[in-house]
């Protein structure tokens, strides 16, 4: 029965994420899939047209001069700081290179043949993971190039590990692999979703695989299940209680059952601890931690984020007021969503926690999380210029994975850019996505940023970081998040490890 309902769910996901009824949008439309107007094309395919090419890269192409000029560049940025779903454009005329980072692509025009789909001045070809590299061809020898991530944004693939899902592209005779390869003696559920009159997606899941994937959406049905069961019981005169999700995490709220764990961020030069990211974790009566990704979601729908983010400082002020042996320049980093960002109530709320706590202001920081973009920018600006000015820093959390990108910090007073593991994945790699890695710590450099790198996990990275400038270290290299009481233990350590 249960296995049945994963089904299900799949395919109807499958079905929506994909938006397929009879017509649908061409698939690199789905690059620019960001819901802003000036970017999504508002027609849609016809089956005896094939494939269409009129994209977001299509709105783009009449804005560039294709002369690698600042104009250029800042096109591409726009473009890029639009769509979360865009990790890269590059320009290549056959004088010069450019990119949404500058002049000089750090990603070649360059594909496998073999592994690649073309459709008229389009080409396809996969890259890392469930990404694509779309090539446009353009008159004088000139190509157009972006790297996205359609795929795990819309169906959701990123909830399991790589090899439970392989996703092939299928045009006509000819497919390419986009993540994994089917493995013999594993039983895989096929799926499969036509696009155009001749391009479908043909998906492989493991059970494993359709579990994690519809895990959220698996909970709601049994908890619509149970609901059922508790009507059927009070028509048979019974009184269970009910329990839904929203009604846990109030009892939660209520109970102070959201704590927070801490992740050290080291200063590799020295050894010594510099600050701490504090994490939310949800610590039930049992005993039993559940992690954020089961229910923040759910939290933000319902702005319960909100009094989990107050019980959240409150809990970080209390802590931070006992530890003892911290150099002064000490900070804990606090997770905030950007509409909170945009009332002044937060800020007035947080610098009197402080006050009450005789915390300092500059011990606290906060972590702009780009889950959901800014809808007023002004108050935003405000109410952060505001924390600045009371000594409160404000950092810009796995900075190019969602939105606003660079646009961010030409509007808002961020002055901390935090690389996200994705990036600091690909050190030690052959791939060229490593140089989008260098690309960002360039940005960084000339926009006179401080940069942690999050996701270090090998001396590897830390030696690299090293010779690129980046000393703020955040990662499992040298600590896990761990709760206050070994966080103490952990700060004591450190200083007699440093000779303090």
């Amino acid at each position: 029965m249960q296995y049945f309902i994963k089904v299900s769910l799949f395919q109807y996901g499958l079905y929506n994420r994909v938006n397929l009824k009879n017509k649908v949008n061409e698939p690199d439309t789905m690059v620019f899939d960001s819901d802003i107007d000036a970017l999504v094309p508002k027609f849609y395919l016809s089956d005896n047209e094939g494939v269409a090419l009129s994209t977001g890269l299509e709105k783009l192409i009449p804005k560039l001069s294709f002369t690698c000029s600042k104009h250029d560049i800042k096109e591409m940025r726009l473009a890029n700081d639009l769509s979360s779903n865009i990790h890269f454009l590059g320009l290549f005329t056959p004088y010069s290179s450019c990119s949404n980072y500058g002049i000089n692509s750090p990603i070649s025009d360059n594909y496998n043949k073999e592994n690649a789909i073309t459709i008229e001045d389009y080409v396809l070809t996969p890259y890392l993971g469930s990404r694509l590299k779309i090539i446009r061809n353009l008159p004088n020898d000139t190509h157009l190039i972006t790297i996205t991530d359609p795929l795990n944004r819309q169906l959701y693939f990123n909830n399991t590990n790589d090899n439970n899902v392989v996703i092939n592209l299928v045009y006509k005779d000819k497919k390419i692999h986009i993540q994994s390869k089917i493995k013999n003696n594993i039983f895989y559920h096929e799926f499969k979703e036509k696009l155009t009159e001749n391009i479908y997606l043909e998906i492989f899941v493991t059970k494993k695989g359709l579990t994690d994937i519809v895990h959220s959406e698996l909970l709601m049905v049994n908890v619509f299940l149970c609901i059922l069961l508790v009507i059927t019981c009070i028509f048979l005169g019974l009184r269970p209680q009910r329990r839904t999700i929203k009604m846990a995490i109030d009892r939660g709220i209520k109970r102070k059952e959201f704590i927070p764990f801490y992740q050290p961020i080291i200063n590799s030069m020295t050894g010594s601890i510099v600050g701490c990211e504090s994490l939310i974790r949800w610590c039930k009566a049992n005993g039993e931690i559940i992690s954020p990704a089961n229910f923040i979601d759910i939290a933000e729908q319902n702005k319960q984020i909100y009094e989990i983010t107050d019980v959240l400082i409150s809990h970080v002020t209390n802590d931070i007021a006992k530890l003892n042996n911290i150099s002064d320049d000490f900070f804990v980093s606090i997770n905030v969503v950007p509409r909170q960002l945009q009332n002044q109530t937060f800020a007035t709320k947080l610098l009197n926690t402080l006050s009450a706590n005789k915390v300092s202001n500059h011990r606290i920081s906060i972590e702009v999380t780009e889950r959901t973009p800014f809808t007023d920018l002004a108050s935003a600006k405000a109410v952060m210029q505001r924390l600045v000015d009371n000594h409160i820093g404000i950092k810009l959390d796995d900075a190019g994975t969602g939105f606003g990108g660079f646009s961010y910090f030409q509007e808002l007073p961020i002055r901390t850019l935090k690389i996200d593991k994705m990036f600091i994945d690909t050190i030690g790699t052959s791939d060229v996505k490593a140089n989008i890695l260098n690309a960002i710590i360039s940005f960084g450099k000339k926009a006179k940023l401080t940069m942690i790198a999050e996701g270090v996990e090998t001396q590897e990275q830390v030696n690299y970081l090293k010779t690129q400038g980046i000393f703020l270290i955040q990662g499992f290299f040298y600590a896990k998040p761990m709760p206050f009481s070994d966080l103490e233990k952990y700060i004591d350590n450190n200083m007699k490890g440093i000779g303090i």
